[in-house]
Parts: structure tokens; sequence; C-alpha cells
């Protein structure tokens, strides 16, 4: 089995879908791709059946859902009870209902009228954006579990930042890790790759210097991590000093000294550049 097919390979989504000739179409398109289907036909049975199920990888939630809840709602109160991947399916393009599943999802806003190429693209991503999450929030469990164990002998507190280093150095999203100046720290392998830089181009140097292209709006938002907040986008572009332009998302969060001062920022971010160009929707 290769391609998207192997992808799919035992995943389960849970289709939450009002219309049932809409939900019978998408069901069908779902379980061709190799995707084990779960129906739901209202915000209140998509409830139970997350409530009775363990085995669900990813919830497609349709906004409009009759005259019972709004998808919205139900997908607040699921993921107040659990951590599943979850991405709206909407016909709706008006920016009063997009920004009403913002704080709510991180794992996009799917168009029905996309197409069914685009459909299982970003389906797909979201199950790749859900591993990375999952990686790096294990790799935080053990690298806390390992402080806790080591933080009373100053021998084997040595070895910590080699562990630092190497956990962000293999980690499968692209890293950047910047002290108070914005200088390089640390940087993933990915960050390596998606940006095309080299370990000797960047670390000790300048954020600035060696992406002199970085545009003010995104500077702005260095400073702001500075200062302690934690800002995020989903999608945006990059254009670059080549006339290329590049597509991500990104999210910046400060990182903070023993005493509790911010030390720097950290930058995740995922290149979206090859998606974007092979389904036609760069803007």
């Amino acid at each position: 089995m290769t391609g998207p097919a192997r992808e799919a390979q035992a995943k389960t989504i849970l289709l939450v879908e009002d219309e049932i000739l809409i939900a019978l179409a998408e069901k069908k398109l779902l379980e061709r791709a190799g995707y084990e289907v779960l129906s739901a036909t209202s915000g209140e049975k998509a409830i139970e059946t997350v409530r009775n199920s363990n085995h669900i990888d990813l919830i497609l939630m349709d906004i409009d859902l009759g005259s019972g809840m709004r998808g919205t709602e139900a997908a607040s109160i699921i993921l107040g009870e659990r951590t599943i991947p979850l991405a709206f399916l909407s016909s709706h393009t008006e920016p009063e209902v997009v920004d009403s599943t913002e704080g709510i999802t991180s794992y996009g806003y799917i168009l029905k009228t996309s197409g069914d190429t685009v459909l299982l693209a970003s389906i797909r991503m979201a199950f790749r954006l859900a591993e990375a999450n999952r990686s790096i929030s294990s790799q935080a469990m053990q690298m806390a579990a390992a402080y806790e164990r080591l933080h009373d002998s100053d021998e084997k507190l040595l070895w910590w930042p080699t562990l630092m280093h190497y956990v962000v150095e293999h980690d499968l999203t692209a890293i950047a890790i910047f002290d108070s100046d914005l200088n390089f720290m640390m940087v993933s392998r990915r960050f390596l790759e998606d940006y095309r830089v080299s370990v000797d181009t960047v670390i000790g140097r300048n954020h600035y210097e060696v992406f002199p292209d970085i545009p003010q709006k995104w500077r702005d938002v260095h400073q702001r991590a500075l200062r302690g907040e934690v800002i995020r986008s989903e999608k945006d572009t990059y254009p670059r000093s080549d006339g290329s332009t590049d597509y991500t998302r990104w999210e910046c969060r400060p990182w903070f000294q023993a005493d509790g001062s911010i030390g720097g920022i950290i930058l995740y971010t995922e290149v979206l550049t090859e998606l974007e160009k092979r389904f036609g929707r760069s803007e």
C-alpha cells in the first residue's frame, strides 16, 4: 500500500454533518482514501460518540448543524474533555463565522467547496500537525521529568544542555531558539532544511542579519513575545528577497530564565509552500 492510503491506514475520523446526502458523499470519499469513518448528524450525537469511543483520531466538524447546538459549541465541549485533533468543515467564508472558530482548534478551517483533493490534503496536514504536537508534548514531559530527577546533582546537570540541544536538533518541526537580543542559540535540522541555511551561518548571529528580508510585522511579533506574549498564525506569507514567497504556519513564545525573567524567544514554524503550490491555493 502506498501514498495517501498508507498514511490513512487504521485512522478513524468522526464526520459531523447534518445534511445526509453531503455526509454520505464525504463518508465515501474518506473511506476510499483508506480511513475508517464514524458519523454524527448533530453536535449532541458527536459529543456522545466521542464519550463512547477511545479510537477517534480526527474530528471533521460542520459549523451549521440544524436546530441543535452549533458545531463550534460542540467542538468546545469535546475539546474540553478530550485532546483530539479537530478541523472545521464548512461552506461559510464570512469573516465573522471563520473568526468564531479561533481559539477552539489549531487544525484548520476547510471549505467544502475546496474540492476532494484539498480536503484530503488538509486532513493529512492535520494528522502531521497532531503528530508533531504529540512529539513536542512528549519531549517536553520527558525533559521536565529528567530535570526533576537531576536538579539536585550539579554534575549531572552539566549534561542537561547537551540533552536540550539533542532534542531540539532532531525535532520534526522547524524550531529556532533566540536570546533576548534575537541571536540564534539553537535550531532544529528541519529549520536549516526549510529555510536553506546552515549551522555555521546562523548560530551566534542575529536573526535579522541572517534573514534581513523579515517583514516589520514579524519583527513586531518578536518584540511582543519578548514582553511575554504567545502569538501564533495558522497561515502566513513570507516574501523572500529573491522574489519567492514562503507560506508558513507559526508560533512565537518567550522562554524564561531560572529567576522567571524572559531569556529570549522560541519560534516554531511549518513551511506550507509546497502544499500551496501543489494545490494552487497561493494568494
